[in-house]
């Protein structure tokens, strides 16, 4: 029944679309996976090593955490954001939210499609600021598959594993 069911929909697609059409599907989606892996792969390279490591701000008072939040501010190595005027800095924030939301759809999308499902998620929500966006990462971080295989593609960048605890 279930062959019969297959192939029913394959010569559906066949009349309707045509060979070379399928194809084309099928060049673009292989070509797409290999952009999907190369980006989350980059993404996760240029990530802090400690960037998973909860930052826990409830002992400190306030005027620590307004020191502590301008030297970070002072000290950030990135003089091409600080040159940014407003509105570029807006559009690149925009975007990021935009990059991270479609990462974080593709990622629910691939917990029933082939992918990495839980590494887009984690990485699109990374992207995206929220309150709660850290208690969700380390729920998605709980699962040692999930440190594995985000500690396997740093090693595979010669770069340091992550921090987790």
């Amino acid at each position: 029944m279930l062959k019969e069911y297959y192939n029913n929909i394959a010569t559906y697609l066949m009349d309707t679309f045509g060979a070379n059409f399928i194809l084309l599907i099928i060049l673009f989606s292989t070509v797409m996976l290999i952009v999907y892996f190369i980006m989350i792969s980059y993404l996760i390279t240029q990530l802090d090593t400690r960037y998973f490591i909860d930052k826990n701000l409830s002992n400190k008072t306030d005027n620590e955490i307004k020191n502590e939040t301008k030297s970070v501010n002072n000290n950030r190595a990135r003089p091409h954001l600080i040159l940014m005027n407003g509105s570029v800095s807006l559009v690149v924030n925009t975007l990021k939210i935009f990059v991270g939301v479609v990462l974080l759809l593709c990622g629910i999308a691939m917990l029933v499609l082939p992918g990495q499902g839980l590494l887009t998620i984690l990485i699109g929500l990374s992207l995206i600021p929220f309150p709660g966006k850290k208690k969700i990462e380390q729920n998605i971080l709980a699962r040692k598959s999930v440190r594995f295989s985000l500690n396997w593609i740093r090693t595979k960048a010669k770069k340091e594993p992550f921090i987790f605890d």
